[in-house]
């Protein structure tokens, strides 16, 4: 954008300097037509002679030469001061491009680093979401063995409740023939 700007200013002061030249030619072409029709009338007022009059046809041609001057620089006046008006225009144009570009790009750089974020926080639950599946998984695995361990204890106290369910049976058949023997003695 700066050398950009920079051009434009660049080619602003040689279309100003041009534009002086030229105003300044056109200057001295118009001084110098004043100056001969001044002398045309000088010599006009002189008795006609052939030398006068070589003198009025060489004054009328630096009039007419000079005249013809005046029109193509004002011919090229026209056209720089339209060559400004194209590089102004120019100017203006790429420095609203420009602007909206840029404009643009903010938004994009937004939109990038939001997506960078979101793709960093779903990184982030990936993460949590594995650890956590790999504690559900330690945890459903000791909730296995801790199974089977009172699996084992509560087929121990069943074995156990069925021995002395078996010495209840056996002592309480041993009572009831001591009765039956203290009964019949």
């Amino acid at each position: 954008m700066a050398e950009y700007k920079m051009i434009y200013e660049k080619q602003g002061s040689v279309i100003t300097s041009e534009l002086n030249d030229h105003a300044r030619r056109i200057d001295v072409a118009t001084g110098a037509v004043s100056s001969l029709k001044e002398k045309k009338t000088t010599l006009g007022a002189v008795k006609a002679s052939a030398d006068a009059t070589a003198q009025l046809a060489k004054i009328e041609s630096e009039i007419d030469r000079h005249t013809k001057v005046i029109a193509v620089e004002e011919k090229v006046i026209a056209a720089v001061k339209a060559k400004k008006t194209t590089n102004e225009a120019d100017y203006v144009k790429h420095v609203t491009s420009c602007q909206k570009i840029k404009a643009k790009a903010n938004v994009t750089t937004a939109a990038v680093n939001d997506a960078a974020t979101t793709l960093k926080n779903q990184r982030e639950y990936q993460v949590q979401i594995t650890n956590l599946k790999e504690t559900l998984i330690k945890s459903h695995e000791q909730s296995l063995t801790k199974r089977s361990e009172a699996e084992k204890i509560f087929s121990n106290y069943t074995n156990m409740v069925t021995k002395y369910d078996e010495q209840l049976t056996i002592t309480q058949e041993q009572i009831l023939e001591s009765k039956t023997k203290i009964s019949a003695a």
